[in-house]
């Protein structure tokens, strides 16, 4: 396989404007990307870690990651008119399961990893008066996400986000 260096516009990150929240209704959602008027897109991965010493370490720790939360940091310029950013900005003043969603991003190489989700700290608009209205929200994943890989056979288990599983 040749080596190459993707592009971050190679990512697609897309959330379901018809507000399903369970990965059974994948089939349902009405998929809008996340990409006019997106500047950046930064995920991360929050981490539970246990570091237990033990006497077989003479003193040193080894860390075993034991839980993860997922999210994405969007953030670009307002577009009004684009379904994406249109859904996410009308829940600015929601709370509770109004900010619940289904996410999915496919990387360059076609796998997918879909997931319920929940908008956060969204600022729909903001900035100079004389500049663009700013834009940008957290996307939260809740609990495991599901990754599809490019040859379409599902998968539930967790696992990488790069190369093959």
């Amino acid at each position: 396989m040749a080596k190459t260096f993707n592009e971050n516009y190679q990512n697609k990150l897309e959330i379901d404007t018809a507000g399903n929240t369970t990965l059974d209704d994948v089939a349902k959602a009405s998929w809008a990307t996340l990409a006019a008027g997106i500047q950046t897109i930064t995920p991360s991965a929050s981490e539970t870690a246990d570091t237990t010493p033990y006497y077989d370490g003479e003193g040193f720790s080894s860390v075993d990651v034991t839980g993860k939360t997922i999210s994405f940091a969007v953030a670009g310029h307002r577009l009004d008119g684009d379904a994406a950013q249109d859904y996410i900005a009308s829940k600015y003043i929601g709370v509770g399961d109004t900010l619940h969603t289904l996410a999915r991003w496919t990387d360059p190489s076609g796998k997918q990893v879909q997931f319920p989700a929940t908008l956060q700290a969204i600022v729909p608009f903001g900035g100079a008066a004389n500049a663009k209205q700013t834009f940008s929200f957290t996307l939260a994943a809740n609990g495991k996400p599901q990754v599809v890989n490019a040859s379409g056979s599902g998968s539930t288990t967790g696992g990488t986000t790069g190369g093959g599983q």
